[in-house]
C-alpha cells in the first residue's frame, strides 16, 4: 500500500502546475462545458496532458506505458470473463475476403506502404475474451452476441482497458460480449485490423466444433466500438457487405473515429473541451494540421496536398494514399445500400464531434437506419467515466438499440438524430450543425484553404 502511495505521488508531483492552473481557471472563468464540476475539468485535463505525453514519447514507448495487466484491469464485479483464441484459418479466411476487397476498388497495394500478407504478427494467436453477466436478468438472451472492438488511435489499447465497455454493455444489452487484440500500428498498420475484426466476426458464425462455442445467427450479432474501435466498426461493416457476407444485425459506433483526414472543424475548435491530443495522433505531431498549414501555404490551392512529395505521413495506422479509403475512413463511404442499422453516438465536447454529425447529414437519405445521439458537454468516449449521469444513459440506449435489431426486437425508426441533454432529455438536432462541411470532406485537414488560413 505504501508503494503504491508512493508511487501515486511521484506520479501527481509533475502535475502540481496543472492542477493549480486548471483549479483557478475552473474558478474564475468557468468550466469548459457548463455542466462540468471541478473534479471533472481536473480529470479531463490531467488525462489530457497524459495523452500528450503518449504523443510526444516513441510510438514503442507510449505503448509499454499504456499496456494494463489483469491487476490493474480485473474483472468488473458481477461479470465473467472467460478467455479465447481465434485459429489462424479465420485470419486466413478473413484476408482472403480482404484481398478481393482490396483488387475490387481498384487499390494498388505497394500504397499500403507493407507488405501485410506476410505480417508476422499475423501468425501470432487472434486473442479473444468472452464477457457475461453472472446473474442474468429478463433482458438477456443467450443467443445476442456484441462484437466489441476496443478504441485506442489504432495504436494503443486492448482486451483489458475495455474491460469497462464489455461489462456494462453486457448488462446493458442482455449480451455475450467477445473482445478482441487485434493488431495494432505501426507494426502492423491497415489492413491488418480490418482483417482482424474480420476473422473474429467469421468465428462468430463458424466457430470451430472442438471450441464448444455455439455458432451466432448474423441477425443475432451487433458489431460495436469505440473511438478507432468505432471507425473500425464501420469499416468492418462496409467490409462484410462488399464480400457478400452475412449482415450483422446492427452496428454501434460511440465517438467513432471517422476521417483520418481530420477534415472537420471540431478537431481545431473543441481541443479545450477534450482530452484527445491537440490535433489528433498524427505520427507523434509530425502531420499536425497546424504543420501541414505551413505546407499548404507554400502551394497554390489547385494543389492537392496529398500528393505533395514533402508531406510526411499523417498517420500511423495508414499510409496516405490511403486515407481516402472507406475502410480506413468510413465517412468517405458515398453508398450506404446494403448496410446495417446503425447507431452513432458522440459528445458535443469531443473534437471528432462534426466527423458523426456530417455522417448523419450524408447519409440522411440513405435506406438504412441510421441513428445520431448528440450529448450535450461531453468529450470523447464519455461512457468510460462512470460518475456521469450522461455515461450510464449513452450504454443504456445503446442496449436499447442493440435489443431492437437483433432477433425479437422491436422495430426502429429508420432516422432520428437527437441532442441529449445532461438531464437525459431528448431534442431534435438542428440543421446545418458544420457549416461548409460539402468543401471540407474528403479533404486532407480540410481543404487547402482551411489549412493555409492557420498561418
Amino acid at each position: 500500500m505504501a508503494q503504491k502511495l508512493v508511487g501515486f505521488l511521484k506520479l501527481m508531483f509533475p502535475k502540481v502546475p496543472l492542477i493549480i492552473l486548471t483549479t483557478f481557471s475552473h474558478f474564475a472563468y468557468g468550466p469548459p462545458k457548463p455542466s462540468w464540476s471541478y473534479k471533472f475539468s481536473l480529470t479531463v485535463a490531467l488525462m489530457r496532458s497524459f495523452i500528450d505525453h503518449l504523443n510526444e514519447v516513441p510510438i514503442k514507448q507510449s505503448q509499454v506505458i499504456s499496456r494494463l495487466s489483469d491487476e490493474d484491469a480485473p474483472v468488473r464485479p458481477g461479470a465473467i470473463a472467460s478467455a479465447a483464441i481465434i485459429s489462424q484459418s479465420y485470419r486466413e479466411k478473413a484476408a482472403e475476403h480482404m484481398e478481393r476487397l482490396l483488387n475490387l476498388q481498384g487499390i494498388d497495394v505497394t500504397k499500403l506502404g507493407w507488405d501485410w500478407r506476410t505480417d508476422p504478427k499475423g501468425e501470432e494467436p487472434l486473442l479473444a475474451e468472452w464477457t457475461e453477466m453472472e446473474s442474468k436478468d429478463k433482458r438477456h438472451s443467450d443467443d445476442r452476441t456484441i462484437l466489441y472492438l476496443h478504441g485506442g488511435g489504432y495504436i494503443l489499447g486492448s482486451i483489458l482497458t475495455h474491460r469497462w465497455a464489455t461489462a456494462k454493455m453486457a448488462h446493458f444489452a442482455g449480451a455475450k460480449v467477445l473482445s478482441i487484440d487485434y493488431r495494432l500500428a505501426p507494426d502492423s498498420p491497415f489492413p491488418a485490423a480490418v482483417v482482424d475484426a474480420l476473422a473474429a466476426y467469421l468465428y462468430l458464425l463458424h466457430p470451430p466444433a472442438e471450441s464448444g462455442v455455439s455458432p451466432v445467427d448474423a441477425a443475432n450479432i451487433v458489431i460495436m466500438g469505440d473511438s478507432a474501435g468505432g471507425g473500425l466498426t464501420f469499416a468492418t461493416m462496409l467490409a462484410i457487405r462488399d464480400a457478400g457476407l452475412p449482415m450483422p444485425a446492427g452496428i454501434v459506433g460511440l465517438s467513432p473515429w471517422l476521417d483520418l483526414l481530420h477534415s472537420m472543424p471540431s478537431v481545431l475548435t473543441n481541443t479545450v473541451s477534450d482530452y484527445l491530443p491537440a490535433e489528433g495522433f498524427t505520427q507523434g505531431g509530425q502531420g499536425s494540421i497546424r504543420r501541414l498549414g505551413k505546407l499548404a501555404a507554400s502551394v497554390g490551392p489547385e494543389y492537392v496536398l496529398l500528393h505533395h512529395p514533402d508531406l510526411p505521413e499523417i498517420q500511423y495506422y495508414a499510409s496516405n494514399a490511403m486515407l481516402s479509403s472507406p475502410y480506413v475512413s468510413p465517412l468517405l463511404e458515398n453508398n450506404l445500400e446494403g448496410a446495417c442499422p446503425m447507431l452513432v453516438i458522440a459528445g458535443d465536447g469531443e473534437m471528432l464531434r462534426d466527423e458523426a454529425l456530417v455522417f448523419a447529414k450524408k447519409n440522411a437519405s440513405a435506406s438504412p437506419t441510421l441513428h445520431l445521439l448528440m450529448y450535450d458537454d461531453m468529450p470523447h468516449v464519455f461512457p468510460m467515466f462512470e460518475s456521469l449521469p450522461s455515461a450510464d444513459h449513452a450504454l443504456q440506449q445503446a442496449g436499447d438499440f442493440i435489443r431492437s435489431v437483433t432477433v425479437g426486437g422491436q422495430p426502429l425508426a429508420n432516422k432520428s438524430s437527437m441532442r441529449v441533454g445532461v438531464d437525459g432529455q431528448l431534442r431534435p438536432l438542428e440543421e446545418n450543425v458544420v457549416a461548409g462541411w460539402e468543401e471540407r470532406i474528403g479533404k486532407l485537414g480540410g481543404g487547402h484553404h482551411v489549412l493555409a488560413s492557420l498561418q
